[in-house]
């Protein structure tokens, strides 16, 4: 009898040793990146909000976190706002973030200005709506994060330990929220289409130390999907073919984000010196458009892709617009891309939805677009 025990006790292990892979395996049962990508469809950006930049702000103000959310003309978000997306059609919605006016000389971020973010993430979650927060302007033109190699050695630790603490406070959330490195990283001398051999290097780096930082803080973070951008957001050549995906502890939860805003000229008349700008949707807009999904396709065979931003001005041409973003919509559905609008907030450029009443500036464009991303 004590013979028979023993063998049943060691064919137990053994089975539990050969089937030890095939637990582990199942403990990730969290949406992989490109199930998240699919499942995102079509979003948008509660932009010029959280992410307003000015010293102004700091010298005129109280410096509360109404004074910064409203800075750049937009009302408080209100908390009717997630459960309005999700009732016209949206399935994300993109919080970009500043932080650089909100930690201290250690990095330590406000409390203040954490909590506020927190509450609208909050409101997102509870609409039912995947969401994407970031470090938004410490990039760009005027940001103190920059794709240099002298850069990455000042503030690298600063950029790490912002991440740690955003981390942190959201390390319980579910799957829905997604993080998102940095928007529109840029070179000293703030070149947007063709980055050197150092600059690319450099976004990869932050890339990484983004993945590192987030994994590290454990919870759902170790699985959580992160979206990595590649220079300046950008969907040139230069740009993504530069772009590497990060090293991981996990496979299948990463993504990588572009922004499109292809053609320029049709895009906006500012700044526009180096040809006339248009305003008809045309088959040279549209080749434009079709040429850089081709190339997003070959870059990222294989690695999800998210349209983190994309809008055009309104030029008294709303019908050429509807053709632009439902263009757009349809060739990224063929690489699997969820897109996410560009919403200013001002219904003279690129605002869409009136954040407070029922008042949209241009509900037919929302319409087209849920409609191209859901339909046949």
């Amino acid at each position: 009898m004590k013979r028979f025990s023993i063998i049943v006790i060691l064919l137990t292990a053994a089975l539990l040793i050969f089937c030890l892979p095939s637990f582990a395996e199942e403990e990730d049962d969290t949406l992989t990146a490109a199930q998240a990508a699919e499942a995102m469809g079509l979003g948008w950006n509660l932009g010029n909000s959280f992410d307003s930049t000015g010293d102004w702000i700091q010298k005129y103000t109280a410096r509360t976190t109404t004074d910064f959310e409203t800075a750049w003309g937009n009302p408080v978000t209100p908390s009717t706002l997630m459960k309005k997306l999700k009732d016209l059609g949206f399935a994300t919605v993109r919080i970009p973030i500043t932080w650089r006016y909100h930690f201290d000389s250690e990095a330590n971020i406000d409390a203040a200005w954490m909590d506020r973010v927190q509450e609208v993430v909050d409101s997102a979650m509870e609409a039912g709506l995947y969401c994407i927060i970031n470090v938004h302007h410490d990039t760009g033109a005027d940001g103190w994060l920059r794709a240099t190699q002298h850069n990455y050695d000042l503030y690298a630790p600063v950029f790490a330990r912002l991440w740690e603490q955003i981390a942190e406070r959201f390390s319980d959330y579910p799957e829905q929220l997604m993080f998102e490195g940095f928007n529109e990283m840029l070179d000293d001398s703030n070149e947007w289409n063709n980055p050197g051999q150092e600059a690319v290097d450099i976004i990869n780096a932050y890339n990484q130390l983004f993945v590192d930082t987030v994994r590290a803080t454990g919870w759902d973070n170790e699985t959580r999907n992160l979206i990595c951008a590649t220079y300046a957001s950008a969907n040139t050549e230069g740009a993504v073919q530069g772009f590497r995906l990060p090293e991981d502890v996990v496979e299948n939860h990463l993504l990588v984000e572009v922004h499109f805003y292809t053609p320029y000229e049709f895009i906006t008349n500012d700044g526009i010196t180096w040809t006339t700008p248009i305003s008809k949707y045309s088959d040279y807009v549209e080749g434009a458009i079709d040429a850089v999904f081709a190339r997003l396709g070959e870059a990222f065979d294989g690695i999800p892709l998210v349209i983190g931003e994309f809008a055009t001005d309104d030029k008294g041409n709303t019908p050429d617009r509807i053709s632009w973003y439902t263009r757009v919509i349809r060739d990224a559905k063929q690489l699997g891309a969820p897109c996410v609008i560009w919403d200013n907030g001002n219904g003279y450029s690129m605002g869409l939805i009136d954040r407070v009443s029922g008042q949209d500036a241009f509900p037919e464009i929302v319409e087209a677009c849920v409609s191209a991303m859901y339909g046949e």
